[in-house]
């Protein structure tokens, strides 16, 4: 065979290289793909954990007289709940706004949790209820 007529192909070296070249971004798109998953499992149960404290704080006053204290429990086998319910004063630089009824103002606080041990995840939520006097419960 002469030096022209000889086939081209790629080395071992270019194939090594090639395939490191290959498997390192596979590697790199599997985590980025493996991130993505676990942002949204974790956006979802943020999401459901929400979704469980607002049907929480909805009730509150409702079924029941609200009154400062503390309780706790759970919506499932999963998330677990503290509520804290204290009386509220608005600021004494905030704006004054008047009305015909009286109201008792309560700050209700919500911590849900989930998860354990390292894996643990809570999140706090906060409202204000207004409530007239000897209404409710």
């Amino acid at each position: 065979m002469d030096a022209g007529s000889r086939q081209r192909g790629f080395t071992l070296i270019e194939m090594l290289a090639a395939f490191v070249v290959f498997a390192l971004g596979f590697a790199v798109m599997m985590d980025v793909a493996s991130s993505g998953m676990r942002n949204a499992r974790r956006a979802a149960e943020q999401t459901e954990a929400a979704l469980w404290v607002q049907s929480l704080m909805d009730v509150a006053g409702i079924d029941a007289k609200i009154e400062p204290g503390v309780s706790s429990g759970k919506f499932d086998r999963k998330y677990r709940w503290d509520m804290q319910v204290s009386e509220w004063e608005p600021p004494a630089d905030a704006a004054r706004f008047e009305t015909t009824a009286p109201l008792e103002m309560y700050r209700i606080e919500v911590v849900v949790r989930w998860g354990s041990g390292d894996t643990e995840r809570s999140s706090k939520f906060v409202t204000v209820r207004a409530v007239q006097p000897g209404v409710g419960g």
